[in-house]
């Protein structure tokens, strides 16, 4: 199975949320016995469904995206304007969850918002990699995506890249995807 996107409306309430997702997932597969069901870190997962088939979810915005393969898969995303406008110290940030060269790549953005951006395009990187290999937010530090001031397109077997798709207003949202 080739990886499937549904772009999805966000909801402020997780239960709209699971029916949005359980309902799209079911539709697509063509069988309601499939549930999505939730680990206790709370990532996704599919249960009833053979052969099994892998899912990630990412809400940001008023927008919400789900991923379906064959093969384990991860997707984070942010809205890019809630950040612009945000006070946040991203460099304090990246100082406090990224690796020493992950920090230097954002500490290279030639002004403020350049700097967001590159902690962003980090943070989205890293968020992909560990829904994908099934890690969390505590992992960050314990691996890179920056090397030689770069982004990594590939973290050992898992390929880590931007991920661009068409919708309206998609020119205000920045998506990372990573999967083996």
């Amino acid at each position: 199975m080739a990886l499937k996107c549904f772009i999805l409306e966000n909801a402020p309430e997780q239960e709209v949320r699971h029916e949005t997702v359980q309902k799209a997932v079911q539709e697509y597969l063509n069988d309601e016995t499939v549930q999505v069901v939730y680990s206790e870190k709370g990532a996704p997962s599919l249960q009833g469904c053979e052969p099994p088939k892998f899912l990630s979810v990412t809400t940001t915005g008023d927008k919400m995206l789900v991923v379906l393969q064959d093969t384990p898969v991860g997707i984070d995303g942010e809205y890019l304007p809630r950040c612009e406008k945000s006070k946040a110290d991203f460099l304090l940030m990246a100082e406090r969850f990224f690796s020493g060269e992950e920090t230097e790549y954002v500490r290279d953005g030639a002004s403020i918002g350049e700097e967001k951006l590159r902690f962003l395009k980090v943070w989205t990187r890293k968020e992909a990699y560990v829904k994908c290999v099934g890690k969390t937010l505590a992992d960050f530090p314990s691996f890179s995506v920056v090397e030689n001031g770069k982004l990594l397109s590939r973290l050992g077997a898992v390929a880590i890249c931007k991920f661009s798709i068409a919708f309206d207003g998609s020119e205000n949202y920045l998506f990372a995807i990573a999967g083996i």
